[in-house]
Order: structure tokens, then sequence, then C-alpha cells
């Protein structure tokens, strides 16, 4: 491992291996990625991986334009498919839900248009579901599906290959700072001397941020997902829209021989991926009373991601007001594969020239939060 560098990022997920794809698309190759794992062993390779062409959020769409333009031509500039697929998005809206916003006007927001389907349209669409309760569908046909696995090993390679650095097994354990300035990361494979470090840590960057005495707002919340096989019988036999039951909270598309089912968002520790499997009854119930035709099929596996969320739902990004040299590429909740593209770029941007060009990152700057100082022992001060 290098021993200097220009730049350090921690984490070698889908965000930091984006980081470091753009700083080496942008001559930035003097870069090292610090990863405990190995690249993409945390959420990003545990996602249901869905990239959407809708929103309600106006800051939302400024980074999902980015992304479908970067994901578009991501097999021309990385030479790797990263799996791209339409196969749309269905959003259930029972009576209940039918008058909260957004729904009371759903065609609104941005992006491609959205779809409004009455129950006859649902059943044509996914046939064989339970509808009464259901006033009305959302449906986004362009809405897609990706590899994340493509993705983090497209730039993580791409990214070699101009030189960049990337250390697996190597743990990132505190922050050098001499007079409000970074200048190194000290590893469990040593110290890294450098002006610039980015904080790409996922689940783990609010802990990464105290190293350096910063409050990041982020909470991790787990996302369990199960896999039913063999092939579930209809309506999910054959491939249909991503389904997102809105009201019961849960949602599946086909993958592979099976279906994955997503459910849950309960408070965890960065580390725990333990399976609750408490949850499954719940999960059995929500599901069969979508699906009453899915009586007979068997969870046969399942895993656990983490959404790190921030109090407002939109990442942290952008160089610390009180730490010079600490860049922030985190906090993206369950929007990291999907905006993957945008937060390195945005975030590479704001190293290489000072400040963002492909879209205001101002909003998502760690000072809109009223967050406070909190020294930590592994803060170093030089």
């Amino acid at each position: 491992m290098k021993r200097t560098a220009e730049v350090v990022v921690i984490g070698a997920g889908i965000q930091g291996t984006s980081v470091a794809y753009h700083l080496a698309r942008r001559g930035m190759t003097d870069v090292v990625v610090v990863e405990m794992g190995t690249i993409g062993s945390g959420s990003s390779g545990r996602s249901a991986a869905m990239l959407v062409h809708h929103t309600f959020s106006r800051t939302h769409w400024d980074l999902l334009r980015i992304s479908l333009a970067a994901y578009r031509r991501f097999e021309e500039e990385l030479e790797v498919d990263p799996g791209l697929r339409s196969i749309g998005r269905l959003r259930l809206v029972t009576h209940r839900l039918a008058t909260e916003t957004p729904y009371t006007e759903p065609r609104a927001g941005y992006g491609s248009t959205c779809e409004v389907l009455d129950t006859s349209q649902i059943d044509a669409l996914v046939p064989g579901l339970f509808l009464e309760d259901v006033a009305f569908g959302l449906y986004n046909p362009e809405d897609a599906v990706l590899d994340p696995h493509a993705v983090y090993r497209g730039y993580a390679s791409w990214a070699r290959r101009q030189g960049v650095e990337i250390c697996e097994g190597v743990k990132a354990i505190c922050v050098q700072i001499r007079s409000g300035q970074v200048v190194g990361v000290v590893t469990s494979d040593g110290v890294i001397s450098a002006p610039r470090l980015v904080n790409a840590a996922g689940p783990w960057a609010r802990e990464v941020g105290t190293w350096a005495g910063l409050d990041l707002p982020i909470a991790n919340f787990k996302r369990h997902i199960f896999f039913v096989t063999p092939p579930p019988p209809p309506p999910f036999d054959a491939e249909r829209p991503f389904l997102q039951d809105l009201d019961l909270e849960w949602y599946c598309r086909r993958e592979g021989p099976g279906l994955i089912i997503g459910i849950g968002n309960s408070p965890s520790d960065p580390g725990d991926t333990m399976i609750d499997r408490s949850l499954l009854p719940e999960v059995v119930e929500r599901i069969l009373h979508r699906a009453p035709t899915m009586a007979e099929a068997r969870i046969t596996n399942g895993w656990v991601g983490l959404r790190s969320l921030t109090p407002d739902d939109d990442p942290i990004v952008g160089e610390a007001a009180t730490i010079g040299g600490l860049f922030n590429c985190c906090g993206w909740g369950g929007h990291g594969v999907m905006h993957a593209p945008a937060g390195g770029l945005l975030t590479a941007e704001l190293i290489t020239d000072g400040r963002a060009t492909s879209a205001d990152v101002a909003g998502f700057r760690l000072e809109r939060f009223a967050h406070r100082l909190t020294p930590h022992d592994n803060v170093s001060i030089l």
C-alpha cells in the first residue's frame, strides 16, 4: 500500500468506487481506496437495485438525470454490462393512502410520466393480485433493474487500470488533522499521508465523521430481502414489473429462477446484518394478503442490507466546513446504487475543480443540519 496519495477514499462500495472512477476520469489517479472487507461487501451488494425514472423530489431528480445518462453509456465507457433492464415498476396505492400527499396528484413530479392504473388495468398487468383494498396503481414502464455487482466491479477495474490503488482488507482507524486540515489517514496497514479524505463508508460513515469531530445525522436501518424458490406460481411465474405495496410496505421482483421480497425498516448498528427470523410470519402474512396464490411458495434464503438515512432522506455530499480536505459522500439511504454515478461525479468535481458543475450540491451539504462538533478518541490532531 502506498504511503502518500492525493486522495484517500474510505469505503469500496458503489459510491466509493464511483468516486475513484470519476477522479481517475478527471486525471487524478494518485488515489488510495481502503476497504475493511472486499469491494462491494457492504450494502452495495445487498440492494434490490432498481433505477427509477420518476420522483417527487427535485433534489433527487438532479441526481437521477445524471445517473440515468451515465448508466445508459456505462458499457460503452467501461466495457462492462451494468445489467440495465427495463422491467417497469408498479406501486399499489390503497384507499387508506389515496388521500395522502403525494398520491392526490400522482402524475406530479419529475422525470418520465407516471401512469395511473385502475384495478382492472392492474389485474391485466399483474394478474391474480388481491385488489379490493387498492384505489389505483402508479406505473412507470421505463423503470429498470441494475446489477450493482457489475457496476462497482466495473468502476474498480477501470480505476485500477489508471493507477488507483484499492486496498481490500485494510481498515481505516482514524484521520490525522493539522490546523483544521486533513493530512493523513491511519489504517490497519499503516499511515497514508494525504491532504484529502472522502468519507464513503456507508453504514460506518457516521463513525468516520466523529473522527474529525463531525456529527453526521445518519441512522442505519435494516432492510430484509428474502428469496423464494422454486419459481413461484402466478402472478410471478413470469417477469412482471417491480411490485411495491406502499401500504403493507413490501416489494418484490423476479431474480433469476425465483423471487426476491424486500421488507422491514428497523434501526440497526453498522455491522448488524443478521437476519431477524421473527419477521417471517409477518412477511408471509403480507405476501398472502396481496398474492394469495403464493400459499405454496417457500422462502429458502435471505440477507440484510443497511439503509443509511439522513433526516430529510437526501445524501450528505461536499467538503466539511470545519475540516479542510474532508469530503463526505454518504447518507444515501436506499438510493446509493441508483445515484452512484451522480455521487461519484459530484464529489470528483468538488475535489478537482473546487465546485460541482453538474448539479447544485448546496442542498446536500452537512451544514443544512443543526449539527454539533463532537470530539472523539479517534481524532488525531497533529
